[in-house]
């Protein structure tokens, strides 16, 4: 997995989303390379999870590439704001995945929270791997056992649990329609609580037509973020 220059990205994403998206988007990336030479979050913790991986970059399983959006990484506290906006909860039972899961950052996060369990997936190889380099070399709290897998969202079965689910704008809506209706269904068929932190939200319509309420949205440093449950 290489990662291309700023250019050749910009160029990536002009030809996937037009002119005027990709420059908005770049507009995104400069501010989040500067807000990391501040959180200094790799020179912290010894991982390499910075950076911006482009579509053209990224390798793939399943049948939903196109779907796919860039790679970059949550802030840190961005990441803090939005799980103080859970209020009180009980860790334990709660299993906290993060889709879309990249380099592993969030994951890496989230564990150091008494979460039951962290899984973080990704449809790309290549970043899973990254992200389990991550996870060896870390050096912030971890109270959580972290399990890394290589999956497209549009097959993976998530645990009959309590669930916290965080998406930081990971794909288009052919593959969040078919994940929102398939935790839809398990919800209801089995009884869980299901909350989903949607970072950066760009099809906020998919998430309530599939059953989830809106409870809570806010602006973070870098992106907005709203605050989904079911079962409830």
């Amino acid at each position: 997995m290489s990662l291309r220059n700023d250019w050749k990205i910009f160029r990536q994403g002009a030809g996937a989303w037009g002119l005027r998206s990709a420059l908005i988007e770049q507009g995104h990336y400069f501010r989040a390379r500067l807000h990391e030479r501040v959180d200094r979050f790799d020179a912290r913790f010894g991982t390499e999870t910075s950076g911006m991986v482009g579509i053209g970059d990224l390798d793939g399983v399943g049948d939903n590439g196109a779907d796919a959006v860039h790679y970059w990484p949550t802030r840190p506290v961005d990441f803090d704001r939005v799980m103080a906006e859970l209020g009180e909860i009980d860790h334990r039972g709660h299993v906290f995945v993060d889709v879309g899961c990249g380099k592993g950052r969030v994951a890496l996060l989230a564990a150091g929270l008494p979460f039951k369990r962290v899984i973080g997936f990704d449809f790309s190889p290549a970043l899973v791997e990254r992200a389990q380099e991550n996870l060896e070399r870390y050096r912030g709290p971890l109270l959580t056992d972290v399990e890394l897998l290589v999956c497209d969202a549009a097959e993976f079965d998530f645990p009959v649990d309590d669930l916290i689910v965080y998406m930081f704008d990971p794909f288009g809506p052919v593959v969040l329609t078919s994940m929102i209706a398939k935790l839809a269904a398990s919800a209801r068929g089995n009884g869980q609580r299901i909350t989903m932190i949607y970072y950066s939200p760009d099809y906020e319509d998919i998430i309530t037509g599939g059953g989830f309420e809106l409870v809570r949205q806010g602006k973070g440093h870098s992106f907005p973020w709203q605050l989904y449950r079911i079962g409830f």
